[in-house]
């Protein structure tokens, strides 16, 4: 008996002692080189609060840089791998700009031999292929590109306004998978649910010359799958830690971050669209119509609106194709919906605010007989504080991050030599709310990005959209769908505060996804006759 109690004993003990080697094998890496870094715990490195759900991502970010204060730089270990945390806005202008090319690429945890349409997209590009692929996608954002989208997404922006007023007038009216209730005069819509309607309906026409029309037609595909492939929560967002804890064995274990359905639907609806275009000769300025260019090896169009041909000896097979359209869809999806939800509730806490930008909208759609135009939208001064405070207090990515791909020492003490394979991060949330960048930094101040103010932002401390070659392609884009739709909106409706209003508002433990508990439930009051009339024929 008492032998077969030491057996079990020495085994326990010898299971444990490999597990906590498996779990802790990468975990002296910092203190090896003399980096200060913060304590990791076997198997979750740092990782653990936002694995459990004790904090959410932006949350576990802040403790990290706090934590880490004093230094300009620490290391955190993301589950096993250490990481090289960025502080100083001096070393991430040297890492995203200066000494790009030291940091060309960033770290995918998921391989495009696991998920192609991941993959292959040019976020997770590398090397001469990302370079390619940027310089041959860069057309499409072009200001005489943008000019081209802007009518496009107006007549998004009018249907969502349309939608609205019919919700307000038809009392009795219900759409089905819209979370709308009303109270009194005032209509309460979940605008998260409202928004990314919107910006489906926008990614559908302007990159894929399809029409939607999500608020009245709900159920349609391409927003369900969208909701699908943009929801980092849940199941969706174990896999994801699967994958950052370990890729080869979910490669191994043949767990999909995206379903076969979801990728079979974008492949078609990019395969079938432009086989439609090539045998009836149409031609449509969106993303289908640059895909099919770079498909041939060509792209044509500058802002001037000359032509400018550019030949590549890259050839892009259909999955490279699908993976940038994808990821166009991917992108804005989310980011200009998440950017819309929370300006819609800062707007409503702070009517002040949303009074003096409803008047610089009247004022400029009476200069322009009430017609929406997109000099008008992009010379909105005011406009353009509110949304850059709006993505200074909540950016839609919380980090960003470089992989080293040529032998690097950082220029700071302790001296650190980066080797190909190491891990940068670069915490934009944490920067943005750090008193030392931006006093008080937890309140919403437009006046931050005034003409008289704006210079005075440290640089590399603003980063809603990243920094250097490797910034976000499509902010012009997303910036554009989002002050079109604000325009529209305060135009014809006040943003209230409604019982079912979070106050304070919590950012969620659920995902990645930047959005709160509770949803962004506002109330819509619609304006008083002697508001100027947005004309949208």
């Amino acid at each position: 008996m008492l032998e077969s109690l030491w057996v079990w004993t020495l085994a326990t003990g010898l299971i444990s002692l490999i597990l906590y080697l498996l779990g802790t094998w990468t975990h002296d890496h910092f203190s090896k080189k003399n980096v200060p870094h913060l304590k990791p715990v076997p198997f979750f490195g740092n990782m653990g609060p936002v694995t459990l759900r004790i904090a959410s991502f932006p949350e576990l970010v802040v403790g990290w840089y706090n934590r880490l204060k004093g230094n300009k730089f620490g290391g955190v270990y993301e589950f096993l791998n250490p990481v090289i945390l960025l502080r100083d806005p001096e070393l991430i202008k040297m890492v995203t700009v200066k000494d790009f090319e030291h940091f060309l690429d960033h770290r995918a945890p998921i391989s495009e031999e696991a998920e192609p349409l991941f993959g292959k997209a040019l976020f997770n590009l590398k090397g001469q292929r990302w370079k390619d692929m940027r310089s041959t996608l860069s057309p499409a954002f072009t200001s005489s590109k943008m000019k081209n989208m802007f009518v496009l997404i107006t007549e998004c922006g009018k249907q969502l306004t349309d939608f609205l007023e019919k919700c307000i007038k038809d009392k009795n009216l219900t759409i089905e998978g819209c979370k709308i209730e009303r109270e009194g005069n005032i209509l309460a819509v979940e605008m998260k649910d409202l928004f990314t309607r919107y910006t489906n309906d926008v990614i559908a026409t302007s990159a894929f010359g399809i029409s939607c029309d999500s608020l009245n037609n709900p159920g349609n595909e391409f927003y369900a799958t969208g909701r699908y492939v943009t929801n980092f929560s849940g199941i969706r967002a174990l896999i994801f830690f699967g994958y950052m804890f370990s890729p080869k064995l979910m490669k191994l274990l043949n767990i999909k971050f995206i379903s076969k359905s979801s990728g079979n639907f974008f492949r078609s609806l990019v395969h079938n669209t432009m086989s439609t275009r090539e045998e009836q000769g149409i031609v449509r300025p969106d993303m289908i119509h640059l895909l099919m260019q770079t498909k041939k090896g060509t792209v044509q169009g500058d802002d001037n609106g000359t032509t400018n041909v550019k030949s590549t000896n890259t050839k892009w097979d259909d999955d490279d194709i699908t993976a940038q359209a994808f990821l166009f869809f991917l992108a804005g999806f989310d980011t200009a919906s998440t950017l819309l939800c929370f300006a819609s509730h800062l707007l409503a806490m702070h009517p002040d605010i949303q009074s003096r930008l409803q008047d610089e909208i009247d004022q400029t759609l009476k200069e322009d007989g009430g017609k929406l135009t997109y000099e008008a939208v992009h010379g909105m001064k005011y406009l353009d504080m509110v949304v850059s405070e709006t993505l200074r207090l909540y950016p839609p990515a919380v980090l960003v991050d470089r992989r080293c791909v040529k032998q690097y020492t950082l220029p700071a003490e302790p001296r650190c030599t980066l080797k190909p394979g190491d891990g940068v991060y670069i915490p934009i949330y944490a920067l943005h709310h750090d008193p030392d960048y931006f006093p008080d930094p937890e309140k919403f101040d437009p006046e931050r990005f005034s003409d008289e103010n704006k210079g005075n932002i440290k640089a590399c401390t603003y980063l809603p959209f990243g920094s250097g070659p490797r910034n976000c392609i499509g902010s012009r884009f997303a910036l554009m769908e989002a002050k079109i739709a604000l325009v529209q909106l305060l135009s014809r409706f006040n943003l209230k505060v409604v019982p079912k209003t979070p106050i304070p508002i919590k950012i969620s433990k659920s995902g990645f996804n930047m959005t709160i508990d509770g949803g962004f439930w506002i109330g819509l009051e619609q304006r008083v006759k002697n508001a100027t009339k947005l004309q949208n024929d």
